[in-house]
């Protein structure tokens, strides 16, 4: 199939982009999770942040993490997963006071942001694993 030349000028200019558009989301989604430690002195979160999102992700994870356990066989995601789950449930530890650390906040920045980096990255993982996996043992292929 061959397109007219202003349709395929279209189509590589979408795709620039969006190969762009994509560059700047994985380079600016890191850098806000640097800097959420600092950011958070001047954005006022409720004191129960912390405790909902730890309530959140935790479901999320298990339900992820054994889908893709089921899929891939592979138990690195799920014991990163396990990792970044403890981290923040330390940073929320350390926000409580609960550490007895010297300094409450910065243990709850470092150990929060510990925590959703390594939980970010066992999602990751668990994503390229189940996609890469063949179908699970005792799972019937079906071809269309």
């Amino acid at each position: 199939m061959c397109l007219p030349s202003s349709r395929a000028r279209l189509f590589d200019a979408m795709g620039v982009g969006l190969s762009f558009a994509c560059l700047v989301h994985c380079l600016v989604l890191p850098l806000i999770l640097l800097l959420a430690p600092a950011l958070s002195a001047w954005l006022a979160l409720p004191e129960a942040f912390h405790a909902a999102i730890l309530l959140l992700a935790a479901p999320a994870a298990f339900a992820a993490m054994s889908g893709g356990w089921r899929r891939h066989r592979r138990a690195g995601p799920a014991l990163l997963a396990a990792g970044g789950l403890g981290l923040l449930a330390l940073g929320l530890a350390g926000h409580e006071g609960w550490l007895g650390a010297l300094d409450p906040e910065a243990a709850d920045r470092w150990l929060t942001s510990a925590g959703a980096i390594a939980l970010a990255a066992a999602h990751l993982a668990n994503w390229r694993l189940r996609h890469s996996a063949k179908s699970p043992i005792g799972e019937a292929e079906t071809h269309g």
